[in-house]
């Protein structure tokens, strides 16, 4: 599919700024993104756009997947450390453990899958639990340069598209969470410059406290070191729930002692996602349930064939793949091109192997020790599909057409045990012909996002006077998505 427009990402584009020239727009992004991780060297020319159904199927899938991931880690075992067995993980990789019952309710709370558009469309790679918070920022912030950039567009004083704040959506976790604890609104937000390439200030953390606070919250950020100013005078943490701007791992490669964090958690504050979460992210998970589970139905079944590459836990044991039986050493070994190798425990792409372009001896290496160690997954390889977008550095020369191969990312926020894990933005039907569209970093998240036809003339009018006006729209659909130097972002 390389240098092809897939369909899954539609034919139709929104049209740039109005009065925005190519170095204009690449400082525009240059400048807002300032601080938080952007790569400003190349920028994209233009959103790129998908159909509304295409995006309601990620998401519905997304949060279908999530559901069945979650069921599969909690009936592994009735407690932690069961469960922890069942996944043969290092139990000290996993030292911020809260109450059970606390830990079940919220363990899906915060989830991103990583989703690749193949042949017949999404195909979901693995699915980050708890871990990816910080994609959030990104995307706050191109929505919000979108929406300022298209406000003078020339379309009758209305926006080409309606966007909301992944702020917003986290702010409605973080609400519905203190309400359930019967606390006043109070969020610590907790993390470090260190882990994070090419942000040296806390602007990175200080757009999410600010936005907290403008709508009522108390809300502070806090490097680990710097915790215990968090205590009041009770030995309470004064700050009810947090949010985890970090992995174990990460923290550990930095040193960074954790007891600070065992003690606000000891003291009072539930930091999301609990430890739980990042059990169900552990890519053993995902190999159960494509395998199968007792539990699962057909009506599953069918859904997960569709919707996940074929995924085993790696070990010295017979797999079954397209209609064969195989030993999976010797199935990895006589079709490297099929697949990919990946560490159950990693993130950021470390551990992961693709046969495709891994020479046969190395492959070999690697297949013999997860046959051994039992500690990853073997994963049939996708070939992404690919879009079509513009790129600019800012002059007439370095502006031109490309093919990308974007990775959606769907963020996913669940407020209740009851409830499956909500979307992060819904859709709803209408009439209107509407697209979603995307930008992403060099490396860093971008987002796609539904808008309306340029035809589109219905709309919903406000009974208020405003000085923009927005048409009818869905509401918007967003994901993150890894983008090859995209600068900017548009949807609704």
């Amino acid at each position: 599919m390389t240098g092809h427009h897939h369909p899954w990402f539609g034919t139709n584009e929104l049209p740039p700024p109005a009065r925005l020239g190519a170095e204009e727009l690449r400082q525009t992004f240059v400048h807002e993104m300032r601080g938080i991780g952007f790569n400003g060297a190349q920028v994209a020319t233009r959103p790129l756009t998908v159909p509304p159904a295409s995006a309601a199927e990620l998401y519905a899938a997304s949060a279908r997947l999530l559901a069945l991931l979650r069921k599969a880690l909690l009936a592994a075992g009735p407690g932690r450390a069961e469960r922890m067995a069942a996944l043969a993980v290092d139990e000290t990789l996993h030292p911020l453990f809260t109450d059970d019952r606390t830990e079940e309710r919220h363990c899906a709370c915060i989830a991103r899958p990583d989703v690749l558009i193949g042949p017949d469309g999404p195909k979901f790679l693995e699915v980050n639990v708890g871990g990816a918070v910080g994609g959030a920022v990104h995307t706050h912030v191109l929505t919000r340069t979108w929406r300022r950039l298209h406000a003078d567009s020339p379309h009758s004083g209305r926006l080409p598209f309606r966007s909301h704040s992944l702020f917003a959506e986290r702010r409605r976790l973080f609400a519905a969470v203190c309400d359930k604890l019967g606390t006043e609104r109070s969020v610590a937000l907790l993390g470090t410059v260190r882990d994070l390439p090419g942000v040296h200030g806390t602007r990175y953390f200080d757009l999410e406290v600010d936005h907290l606070r403008r709508h009522g919250f108390a809300a502070e950020f806090f490097e680990p070191e710097d915790l215990h100013h968090g205590h009041g005078t009770d030995g309470r943490f004064r700050y009810p729930v947090g949010l985890r701007h970090f992995t174990i791992t990460e923290w550990r490669q930095h040193a960074i002692d954790l007891a600070p964090v065992r003690r606000a958690v000891d003291a009072g504050c539930l930091f999301l996602a609990p430890q739980t979460a990042y059990l169900i992210s552990n890519k053993k998970v995902l190999g159960w349930v494509s395998e199968g589970q007792p539990w699962m139905t057909g009506a599953e079944r069918t859904f997960v064939r569709r919707y996940l590459p074929w995924t085993r836990v790696t070990g010295d044991r017979p797999v079954l793949w397209r209609g064969r039986r195989y030993g999976l050493g010797e199935l990895l070994l006589r079709r490297r091109e099929s697949f990919v190798l990946k560490k159950a425990v990693g993130m950021c792409g470390d551990g992961v192997l693709l046969g495709p372009s891994t020479g046969p001896a190395a492959w070999a290496d690697a297949v013999e020790r997860a046959v051994r160690e039992k500690d990853s997954i073997a994963q049939e390889y996708i070939e992404p599909g690919r879009c079509a977008t513009g790129l600019t550095d800012g002059t007439e020369a370095g502006t031109r057409s490309t093919t990308i191969a974007p990775a959606p990312r769907p963020v996913h926020h669940r407020r209740t045990a009851r409830r499956l894990p909500r979307a992060l933005l819904r859709l709803r039907r209408q009439r209107d012909r509407q697209h979603v569209r995307t930008r992403g970093t060099d490396q860093r998240p971008g987002q796609f996002l539904t808008s309306t036809s340029n035809r589109s003339r219905c709309g919903r009018r406000s009974r208020r006077r405003a000085p923009r006006r927005e048409g009818k729209h869905s509401d918007i659909c967003v994901l993150s998505a890894a983008g090859q130097g995209l600068g900017g972002v548009a949807g609704a």
